[in-house]
């Protein structure tokens, strides 16, 4: 711009003293061949009268009158928020009564002790193990946190009974085994991993139920010589005299304890022995019943085919009595002799499987029934002989 002011006022000053420099003037297309600096301002000055037409508000289309307003925003939550809660374990409390070793039934629903294993109740040691855990719980409200559920809706669970651990004592007593299964166990799942590993541990080191050692056979070899006593002595004579007075005051006591209190324990001991009996008088009558009713479906499946189910017409005449009385005095049985306690165990544990084969019966084969009717026969039979010589 000074290069063009200056160029005007030269043109100027030469008009009006009538002379020309020729060293200014220019051709017609000056503004095509003007120096560098020239274009850089005359861009500039086209620059700042087109930048307001480019405005946002310029560009920006025109916007309906009728086009409703904007929804406000969503606020979005920090990524760090807490997430939600999990879902609370399901609990269940009740009075349970023991079916083996590692397995319990509170109502209608079947608990399976979390992380261990019993013998099966008809294997060795089964017997034993049902009445150890029977002998546990003992009529006691217990109270189960459910982990898991298997393909049969039996629930596995971990169950106390005040503050024990049942499956933690089964294996302290040796009558069960250590069982996982799970890949990724949770921090709760470990710790009951160690606590249910120690006490197996001392169950093995202690030799008891499962891990008892064989009993060895007495050493055939000669006869230890006796060794002679030494002679009583003097000393010993003077000690019996100096303890003889206190040897006739316990004297005085165990008399005087024997007619007030030796008498009142001998009365409830009599009292327990009488309630025992009466006990193992009902379950029997309990499992003749049952034998009857299972003699009189065996002869009611004789005519129909063996290879098919049971038809419709007959399927509600097929049953056995409820084990009423044994579920009732379940937790008593630890007051029976042992061995009628076993039997007893492995009697109503078939009748518990039949009972099962009975809800599906109209898709079991006859001569499974009839089978499984034997079966209850055949260990009522036993239970009956040896309970009915107790009685004697």
């Amino acid at each position: 711009m000074r290069s063009l002011r200056k160029f005007q006022k030269d043109v100027a000053g030469d008009k009006s003293t009538g002379t020309t420099i020729r060293t200014h003037q220019i051709p017609t297309a000056w503004h095509y061949q003007a120096p560098g600096r020239t274009s850089l301002w005359i861009a500039v000055l086209f620059l700042t009268l087109a930048l307001p037409a480019m405005t946002p508000d310029a560009l920006a289309k025109t916007k309906p009158t009728d086009e409703p307003a904007a929804p406000k925003a969503v606020p979005i939550p920090a990524v760090d928020a807490a997430p939600l809660l999990p879902v609370g374990t399901t609990t269940t409390e009740g009075t349970p009564v023991a079916i083996d070793g590692d397995t319990l039934q509170i109502g209608d629903k079947t608990i399976r002790l979390y992380g261990i294993a019993a013998p099966d109740i008809r294997a060795n040691h089964g017997a034993d193990a049902r009445l150890a855990l029977d002998q546990l719980i003992a009529q006691r409200r217990i109270q189960c946190t459910e982990f898991d559920r298997n393909k049969d809706s039996l629930v596995i669970a971990a169950c106390k009974v005040d503050q024990d651990d049942l499956a933690e004592q089964m294996l302290l007593s040796g009558y069960a085994a250590v069982y996982r299964s799970q890949i990724n166990p949770t921090a709760q799942e470990r710790d009951l991993a160690q606590r249910y590993d120690s006490a197996e541990a001392k169950a093995r080191a202690q030799h008891v139920g499962l891990w008892s050692l064989p009993v060895k056979p007495a050493a055939v070899g000669e006869a230890p010589k006796p060794v002679q006593k030494p002679w009583i002595d003097r000393r010993v004579i003077q000690s019996w005299i100096s303890a003889a007075p206190i040897l006739l005051i316990a004297l005085i006591a165990l008399v005087l304890f024997d007619r007030s209190i030796g008498r009142r324990w001998r009365e409830e001991r009599q009292q327990r022995r009488l309630s025992s009996t009466s006990l193992l008088a009902q379950i029997l009558a309990e499992v003749l019943a049952i034998r009857e009713a299972a003699a009189e479906q065996i002869t009611g499946l004789t005519a129909l085919p063996p290879d098919r189910p049971v038809p419709a017409s007959q399927l509600s005449l097929m049953g056995l009595p409820p084990a009423l009385i044994y579920a009732a005095n379940a937790g008593q049985l630890f007051r029976l002799p042992r061995d009628t306690g076993v039997d007893l165990v492995q009697f109503y544990a078939v009748h518990a499987g039949i009972a099962q084969m009975l809800r599906q019966a109209a898709h079991v084969r006859t001569d499974s029934l009839r089978h499984g009717y034997a079966k209850i026969i055949e260990a009522a039979d036993l239970v009956l002989e040896r309970g009915q010589k107790q009685l004697d």
